[in-house]
């Protein structure tokens, strides 16, 4: 066990198949460096820093959308905050929406903020005033870099078991509706105006409309899908559900449909790399298509955004008709199309040197004292009976705060398994980390449940 005294980063992972492999990367990254990771779920990370006894280390947060009390705590527990904005992906319908990331005051204990492009980088620093533009930075995204083909090999295995669990050719449909039940469009629409940065009335009712006309997509979807089920030219289709949606309804809408199946397992990657196709409404994983090499076709038809990058690299399909005319061209691989590679460069950086080169180098600027592990040495014993009675009368309070004001509960409920599926594990890590890293002699433990601790070994 190492006692060896490094620099310490604390990167918490919200949800899993977003975050997982690609801040997995950066870890090795910066274990590379001789820098100490500790990567959990966020609960794991936050009670490893609550608890250590040392005030030292740099917090890579997954992006706003958090109080101003939560980065004030944090600044008196580490030496530095940095973002690594997980949501303001290339396909960002309009990044001025950056403004809306932070509380208000928020960014004064932020030493850096890394996002994936020059457009983002750009709009950022026109919308936040609250940080100076030198501490804005456009490296690129981690998980850009995992999109690139000099890394499929990591998914092998996961694919492998893919085909033999699909053996026929499929399209992959990766949602991002969001809303797919009326419940939900309620209550982000309550999320909207009660949460996170102070928003104008016309930002609220932008966002009111955005989430119901999603959900009324959804349902003209569904009776797309219904219509070319079974028809023999068109390949079977898997539905990747988003996160935030409800799966269950997904998997009650499609449940007498042959040919299409709804599947919530692992990262993306290898499902995308599986497939014969992906077919999108204007989301993420169409960047992450092209980047991989494989074909996009845009559902023109159920998206109200029609000129994001996503929708502008892809086939258009309207219609059935189009749809097996997309299927049956083998020659559109968007990112060989001079046109739209300058225009994919413009929200997403592309270098010779990686992502998580170079945002480990920055980061390694920010850090400030060499400690001992954190996790053997904290104020747990002390602290376990303080946390779980503070957490207790928070959760009264807020019970209490409902009742008094009869305001209704506008979080939504999404399942743990949505967002962690199988949690952070060991196996996991260090399968993932002797593919990216083969030449590098990692030290991988773990510390307690869904805490993973990575370094350079001696």
């Amino acid at each position: 066990m190492s006692i060896t005294k490094k620099s310490e980063i604390y990167i918490p992972i919200e949800i899993k198949p977003r975050e997982f492999v690609s801040q997995l990367l950066l870890s090795g990254e910066l274990a590379k460096i001789n820098l100490r990771v500790y990567l959990g779920s966020k609960k794991a990370i936050d009670h490893l820093v609550e608890n250590k006894k040392n005030k030292n280390g740099v917090y890579l947060y997954k992006g706003g959308g958090s109080t101003i009390d939560k980065f004030k705590k944090l600044s008196q527990l580490v030496s530095s905050i940095a973002v690594l904005d997980q949501e303001i992906s290339p396909a960002f319908r309009d990044y001025k929406q950056i403004k809306n990331r932070f509380v208000k005051g928020s960014l004064k204990f932020v030493s850096r903020l890394y996002y994936v492009g020059p457009e983002a980088k750009k709009s950022a620093i026109e919308v936040l005033t609250d940080i100076e533009p030198s501490k804005i930075k456009s490296f690129g995204w981690p998980r850009v870099d995992v999109w690139e083909p000099s890394l499929h090999h990591i998914w092998e295995e996961e694919i492998k078991k893919i085909k033999s669990k699909f053996p026929n050719p499929f399209l992959f449909f990766c949602s991002d509706f969001g809303c797919n039940t009326e419940e939900l469009v309620k209550q982000r629409s309550l999320w909207v105006e009660n949460r996170g940065a102070k928003k104008s009335l016309n930002d609220i009712e932008w966002y009111r409309n955005f989430y119901a006309k999603n959900y009324k997509r959804f349902t003209e979807f569904i009776d797309f899908l219904e219509d070319i089920n079974c028809d023999p030219q068109i390949p079977n289709i898997i539905i990747r559900p988003h996160p935030s949606e409800d799966h269950k309804v997904w998997e009650q809408k499609v449940k007498n449909f042959k040919n299409i199946y709804v599947v919530y397992e692992g990262d993306v990657s290898p499902w995308l790399l599986a497939s014969e196709g992906l077919l999108h409404r204007g989301c993420t994983t169409a960047i992450e298509a092209a980047i991989s090499r494989k074909k996009i076709g845009f559902l023109h038809n159920f998206s109200s955004d029609h000129d994001n990058v996503s929708a502008l690299i892809s086939t258009k399909i309207n219609d059935i008709s189009s749809l097996k005319n997309w299927i049956n061209d083998n020659n559109r691989i968007p990112i060989d199309n001079p046109k739209y590679f300058n225009l994919l460069k413009k929200h997403t950086t592309f270098s010779s040197e990686r992502a998580v080169s170079k945002i480990a180098k920055d980061i390694s600027t920010l850090c400030s004292k060499k400690v001992i592990p954190s996790d053997m040495n904290t104020n747990e014993t002390k602290t376990k009976t303080k946390t779980k009675t503070l957490f207790r009368i928070k959760v009264l309070l807020a019970s209490l705060k409902r009742s008094i004001f009869k305001k209704k509960n506008y979080l939504p409920k999404f399942t743990k398994k949505n967002k962690m599926q199988d949690g952070i594990n060991l196996v996991d890590c260090k399968h993932y980390l002797s593919l990216m890293y083969p030449e590098e002699n990692l030290n991988i433990e773990n510390p307690s449940s869904e805490l993973i601790k990575i370094e350079k070994s001696i």
